[in-house]
């Protein structure tokens, strides 16, 4: 198993790059997230690597973090999901608004990715939510015995990871607050975004 690759970066697609390590190039799946940053041709890289093997083929597929290859991984245990519509939804939404639809089964934005279906997206929801509840530390129904309304935590957390925030960050910062009295989720955010900046 090859867990991540550095060499020097030799070619740039559209959708793989190819990383020269001491002579031997290595072809890498990529999402747009690595591409879109991944610097100029003849840098030194280093990116965190899945490798498939099939019968007929031997694939690597690169990330920039540990927690994107983790989310890849994560999809791939869904029945359905392939590297493919695993990269696909890695590569149009960014991990932590990928882990905030999962968590708060949110199947329409899941499935606006080409290639996921309704209920492909449903599955991933169904077999994901605890398991990447668990490893990101997110609860909604948890924090909502500490802090107040499910519904307003779950949102809040939404919002907040929507408008860049990680979702640990989010939920760092409601932890933090005095929701004792009932807030709109309105109210929840302005003050969170107050302690955030």
């Amino acid at each position: 198993m090859i867990s991540h690759i550095s060499g020097i970066l030799e070619n740039i697609d559209k959708d793989s790059i190819i990383i020269d390590v001491n002579g031997v190039g290595y072809k890498i799946f990529a999402p747009t997230s690595l591409i879109s940053i991944i610097g100029s041709l003849g840098n030194k890289v280093k990116v965190f690597t899945v490798q498939i093997v099939r019968e007929d083929s031997l694939s690597l597929y690169g990330f920039i973090s540990k927690e994107e290859k983790n989310l890849f991984n994560a999809l791939l245990s869904v029945s359905g999901i392939g590297p493919k519509s695993a990269m696909t939804l890695i590569s149009v939404m960014p991990p932590d608004k990928l882990v905030a639809a999962i968590t708060h089964g949110d199947v329409d934005l899941i499935s606006s990715a080409p290639g996921v279906g309704k209920k492909t997206a449903q599955r991933v929801v169904v077999e994901l939510k605890d398991k990447i509840s668990k490893a990101y530390g997110i609860n909604p129904s948890e924090m909502a015995k500490e802090i107040g309304d499910e519904g307003v935590v779950s949102d809040a957390i939404s919002a907040l990871v929507t408008l860049g925030y990680s979702s640990r960050e989010a939920r760092d910062v409601l932890l933090k607050l005095d929701l004792s009295k009932t807030l709109s989720v309105e109210d929840v955010i302005k003050i969170a975004l107050k302690n955030l900046a």
